[in-house]
């Protein structure tokens, strides 16, 4: 139901231009970054899970750790959210080394329902995409434990 939900809200959110550019980087999978978060995710992280080309641009599959949404007692993982250069550009502040803190948190099948539903590509900064998928999640999914693990 999320990866559903997800699919929708990122042809909505693709539209929104990224208002604040950084100075790219070089990005690969595997790495883990602290971002620019909302103040209730200080501490939150950004894994780059997978990398593919579409329409000839770069699409970075990401999980996102320490994320509280506002129906949500405890910090929750969101585990796939396919953003653009740009918005890793406008909201990654420093790669760090935590090979443990996702687990073998596996989005390949996130990744196959993007597919399916044809879904867009974020390119606005992480902390405004995590407001408006907890808007979204607030009136869709008193988050049952389907799709995000509390």
């Amino acid at each position: 139901m999320l990866s559903k939900i997800l699919a929708a809200a990122s042809l909505v959110l693709a539209v929104f231009p990224v208002s604040a550019m950084a100075e790219p980087r070089d990005y690969a999978e595997g790495q883990v970054w602290q971002y620019a978060t909302r103040a209730q995710d200080a501490g939150s992280l950004v894994k780059i899970q997978k990398i593919e080309i579409e329409e000839g641009r770069r699409v970075y599959h990401v999980s996102v750790i320490g994320v509280h949404f506002a129906n949500a007692q405890t910090a929750s993982v969101l585990p796939h959210l396919p953003v653009s250069a740009e918005t890793l550009d406008a909201s990654v502040t420093r790669e760090v080394q935590a090979p443990s803190a996702f687990g073998g948190m596996s989005v390949d099948e996130d990744i196959a329902e993007w597919h399916r539903a044809q879904g867009g590509v974020l390119r606005v900064p992480l902390a405004q995409a995590l407001d408006e998928v907890d808007v979204m999640i607030s009136r869709n999914d008193p988050l049952p434990d389907r799709g995000i693990a509390s």
